[in-house]
């Protein structure tokens, strides 16, 4: 099943993860998590998963990708209660993220990273702002992938969408 949306791509699915540094026992959110790619890299090191998506076909798809997670659907702001302490989050889905990113702050434990995968310039810079408005940014990112096609018996190059993502580090903790 194909999702609207722009798919996080393989490479910077593992790019966040190493900028996550997740472990062991940690709580991990995946706010957005559409096809469930990045709940399942996540699963490699950690049981505690829990993803959020407005759409009811990105909720089963994630489900049927990483069974022994927690997938809920609805909107950020209205489940982000309902959650346990945050480690470690993902957000790949930004609609509403004026009112869920506070929400959010107030779940995250001392030492949380939070990654933002995020396609277009203009909410990359507004998700930037909020989080050193919170005093919890580290960087922000452009990565582009290109990805090898046949040309007249070489290969040239075909760029996919760049991304942006943001990172941000919460003081305390490990």
């Amino acid at each position: 099943m194909k999702l609207p949306g722009t798919a996080t791509q393989p490479e910077n699915v593992m790019i966040a993860m190493g900028k996550l540094e997740i472990r062991r026992g940690m709580t991990f959110l995946d706010i957005g998590c559409g096809s469930g790619a990045v709940s399942l890299a996540a699963s490699r090191f950690t049981d505690r998963i829990f993803g959020i998506d407005r759409r009811a076909e990105a909720v089963e798809i994630s489900r049927a990708k990483v069974p022994e997670g927690t997938f809920l659907c609805g909107e950020a702001d209205g489940l982000l209660a309902e959650l346990p302490k945050v480690d470690r989050c993902f957000i790949g889905g930004t609609r509403g993220i004026d009112s869920f990113f506070p929400l959010l702050m107030e779940r995250l434990s001392p030492g949380s990273v939070v990654v933002a995968d995020l396609a277009r310039i203009g909410i990359a810079s507004k998700v930037a702002g909020l989080m050193k408005e919170e005093g919890i940014f580290e960087e922000l990112l452009q990565i582009g992938i290109s990805r090898g096609y046949d040309l007249a018996g070489d290969i040239a190059l075909r760029p996919a969408n760049p991304i942006f993502m943001v990172v941000g580090r919460c003081a305390g903790g490990l």
